[in-house]
């Protein structure tokens, strides 16, 4: 009787293993879609932000062409050429933000990754060490 009490006994522990392996799946995974969903919205953050730079830089040209206008100067020469620098300052520093929320989300994609990797191997080794417990 001593010798199946004895089995019941690895059974058991067995089961918690794979039990633990399990939850520490879900969780893994639930922690990975967490950080998926983070580096989404930081991308959004940095894309609406070049938004407003982009809106910025269109503003203060337009507002540097009635400048001009009304000082009775020509959109003409150099006062054209800063026209277009402000365009394109604005068009760099915005495309310089969305470039940082699309490695954002990259890193919390790759963040995600190894979260969920790692989840995995727990359960490997949880229901190995199950295994073991029945051997």
């Amino acid at each position: 009787m001593a010798k199946t009490s004895f089995s019941w006994g690895k059974l058991i522990t067995a089961g918690a293993d794979v039990f633990a392996g399990v939850n520490a799946l879900n969780s893994a995974n639930e922690s990975a879609s967490l950080l998926e969903e983070q580096g989404a919205l930081t991308k959004d953050d940095y894309f609406r932000q070049a938004s407003l730079v982009r809106e910025e830089g269109q503003r203060t040209r337009a507002k540097q062409t009635m400048e001009y206008v009304s000082s009775g100067v020509e959109a003409i020469g150099t006062p054209l050429l800063v026209l277009k620098e402000t365009i394109s300052k604005s068009q760099a520093k915005a495309g310089a933000l969305e470039t940082i929320g699309i490695n954002y989300k990259n890193l919390y994609g790759k963040k995600a990754e190894i979260t969920r990797n790692q989840g995995r191997a727990t359960l490997i080794s949880d229901v190995l060490q199950g295994a073991a417990q029945l051997i």
